[in-house]
């Protein structure tokens, strides 16, 4: 971590500022050293140039959740290299939105998009993630000096109020009480920030629901390269019908394909998978096998968190047809 990172970290137990302890530096930035309350006394380790904010060990079905994408953000780290991806889970937000911004990226895992930010103009932008996958994340941000990365719970975050913008992609979902989640996170915004989430809908994911969560529920338990083994079998199957129906939509007949591909269940959503290749298809069907925690929202429940947290210009929209994006701004 840098030094000024100090400035905007707050004791998550009692809201206290920080002193720097014991700092050993290295290129510039603190390698290792601790973070020591003002107020409370409590002590954090800065370990690899991280500073890590562990929660209670109480939270075992957490911990387990982002011990599994942990293992994934790892074994998939450097796939996320477009950022067409990331722009379309935070639309209606363009690159020019964040230039000058102050932004947080709440549960990073690799880092990408939080270095995407960066590359879009970002002031400055904190990347946290409970996952070890922070340590990918570190690497994937070297080379940009205004990107932090930082070992947080969503719960008990240790972050000042004052950010023009916070973004939460694909992680409220498998939290125990995302509503309390999303509230955190909303209270990170100066007057006038906004708030971009992104979520799996329960409207239009019933194959999902009634087929992939109960395998999940087995799947999840099992040893982590077991799963990534057996994840390659429906990998192939999903790549196989993307790019079928990619091929049909392009048929010179195109008008007569398109009628009875629609009828095809999750059409939309297979269509928008048929433009990525077979590692980053077979990530998204590992990480639907390992969450021990998946929830799914209606519309009306995404919009209830941003009424509850006081934001105005609510924005919700729909996702190839199966989640929602929500945007706000804190009024």
């Amino acid at each position: 971590m840098r030094e000024n990172l100090v400035e905007i970290l707050v004791c998550p137990d009692c809201a206290g500022e920080f002193k720097i302890n014991g700092a050993r530096q290295a290129n510039g930035e603190i390698e290792e050293g601790s973070l020591q309350c003002l107020r409370c006394g409590q002590v954090y380790p800065i370990i690899r140039f991280i500073p890590r904010f562990l929660p209670p060990a109480h939270y075992a079905l957490f911990q387990t959740t982002w011990r599994n994408f942990g293992f994934s953000w790892r074994r998939f780290a450097h796939i996320y290299s477009d950022p067409r991806d990331f722009l379309d889970w935070v639309k209606p937000v363009t690159p020019d939105f964040f230039v000058g911004k102050r932004v947080v990226d709440a549960g990073c895992g690799t880092g990408m998009h939080a270095r995407f930010a960066a590359q879009f103009g970002a002031k400055e932008v904190v990347a946290f993630d409970l996952s070890p996958a922070v340590e990918v994340a570190k690497e994937n941000v070297r080379g940009w000096p205004q990107v932090q990365v930082i070992q947080a719970d969503i719960y008990h975050l240790p972050l000042r109020t004052g950010f023009d913008y916070v973004y939460c992609i694909g992680v409220l979902q498998h939290l125990p009480e995302p509503e309390r989640g999303f509230l955190n996170l909303a209270q990170l915004l100066q007057r006038g920030g906004w708030l971009s989430i992104w979520v799996y809908g329960y409207e239009g994911t019933a194959a999902v629901r009634y087929f992939v969560d109960p395998l999940r529920r087995l799947t999840s338990r099992l040893p982590l390269s077991i799963i990534y083994g057996l994840s390659f079998l429906p990998t192939a199957v999903l790549f196989l019908i993307a790019r079928g129906l990619r091929r049909a939509q392009k048929n010179p007949f195109k008008e007569a394909c398109r009628s009875w591909t629609q009828k095809i269940p999750l059409a939309e959503y297979l269509s928008y998978m048929s433009q990525f290749n077979f590692t980053y298809l077979h990530n998204s069907i590992f990480d639907q096998l390992i969450a021990p925690i998946t929830k799914y929202f209606r519309r009306q429940e995404v919009e209830s968190w941003f009424k509850k947290a006081g934001m105005s210009d609510v924005l919700i929209t729909s996702r190839n047809e199966m989640s929602w994006r929500g945007l706000g701004r804190r009024a």
